[in-house]
Parts: C-alpha cells; sequence; structure tokens
C-alpha cells in the first residue's frame, strides 16, 4: 500500500538540503577564484630562481631553469607565434593592474628565448580583440575614465622592442564605440581578429590562446 510523505521530516530536510547545495555551490565558485592566486603563489614562491631571456615583466613573466633537458626545438628555423588574445583585466583592477594575459605572452616569448631561440628568430603577433582592448587605450583615455594612467603601456612597449606585432580587431572597436585615435601609439589596425588569423596561419604561425580562465 502506498505510504503517504512524512511532511514534518520533508520540512525538516528541506533547509539541510538547501544549505547543503548552497555550500556546494559556494565551495565550487570559491575554488574557481581561488585558483589563478594560487598559480601566482607558486610563481611567487619560485621568483628567485626566475630568469628572463627576453622580458623582464616580474615573475608571473619568468622561467625556471631545468636541468637535463632532451627534447629541444629546431631553434635554426622561426618561432612563429601568433596570441589570439581576449583576456581583461577584472573590471575593479582595469587602472590598478597590467592585464595578466600580457603577463602569459611575455613569459610564452621567454620560454622559446630559453629553449633556444634567439631573439630575431622569434616572430610574434598579438591580435586583440573582445574585452582586451580596453588594455589598448592610451593615457588621456584612462584620465578620463579611470583618473589614473594606463598601467599596461610599459609592457606593451617591452613587446613592441622584443619584435612582438600588437593588433586590435576593428570590430572590437567599432561595437564599443572606439576610435584609432583613443589608442596607444604603435597598435595596428584590422578589420576583424578573425581574418588576422587567417593571414598568419597562412603564414605558418602557431597559435596561443590567451583568455581568461
Amino acid at each position: 500500500m502506498f505510504k503517504k510523505p512524512d511532511i514534518k521530516l520533508y520540512g525538516v530536510l528541506r533547509p539541510a538540503v538547501f544549505f547543503l547545495l548552497l555550500s556546494l555551490v559556494q565551495g565550487s565558485l570559491k575554488s574557481q577564484t581561488t585558483s589563478p592566486s594560487v598559480r601566482e603563489a607558486k610563481f611567487m614562491q619560485a621568483a628567485a630562481k626566475m630568469v628572463y631571456p627576453l622580458i623582464n615583466a616580474g615573475p608571473m613573466s619568468g622561467v625556471l631553469p631545468v636541468a637535463g633537458v632532451t627534447s629541444k626545438p629546431d631553434t635554426k628555423t622561426e618561432a612563429r607565434l601568433i596570441f589570439d588574445f581576449t583576456q581583461s583585466t577584472p573590471a575593479a583592477g582595469q587602472a590598478e593592474q597590467i592585464n595578466p594575459g600580457l603577463l602569459e605572452v611575455a613569459r610564452v616569448l621567454n620560454l622559446h628565448a630559453a629553449a633556444g631561440y634567439p631573439p630575431e628568430k622569434i616572430k610574434s603577433v598579438i591580435i586583440f580583440h573582445s574585452g582586451s582592448i580596453l588594455s589598448l587605450m592610451n593615457q588621456p583615455y584612462y584620465q578620463s575614465n579611470y583618473q589614473k594612467a594606463n598601467p599596461n603601456q610599459d609592457l606593451l612597449e617591452q613587446l613592441r622592442k622584443a619584435g612582438a606585432t600588437l593588433v586590435v580587431c576593428g570590430q572590437s572597436l567599432a561595437l564599443r564605440d572606439f576610435s584609432n585615435t583613443q589608442l596607444l601609439q604603435g597598435i595596428e589596425v584590422a578589420v576583424s581578429a578573425k581574418t588576422t588569423l587567417t593571414k598568419y596561419h597562412q603564414a605558418g604561425y602557431q597559435t596561443f590562446e590567451i583568455k581568461s580562465e
């Protein structure tokens, strides 16, 4: 015979189930938000051992020396790298910190230099689109909107001096009502990120995605 559910017991269990689910969600969110800081902590702990063969932008751009390497790239050929860059700075830190993706680009270039590629053999292109384009805005824009200087300018200039070509997606600019005159100097403007990727893929460039985790 079908037994009628215990309404009182259900009433007791319902809050318990709710709080269990809430704790699981909070735990999941906590792990997502703490993961980047755990990675950063590891880099900071290893800071004294880091080397910077091409660009020094702090520990997050550094390379750890590796002994007994047996797998090496052919450094007589060019390393052709294109960075598909969509990572944006957290909104609260837009004018306070360097875009973390730029530090990763510097690290990848340093890794290739540490692997034995001469600087002149490292050919790199960074195509900025989506929210990442805010990192390319000039000082008048930052002063007007944040009352502070663009914290990315120095590293962007270091990347340019290291041979990187900096390109911004024209579609991303237009969709956000930005003009070319609001960009830092030295930034090339393309019709789109997609066509830029096609252009450099045809020239044998390997893609590295730079995006938020």
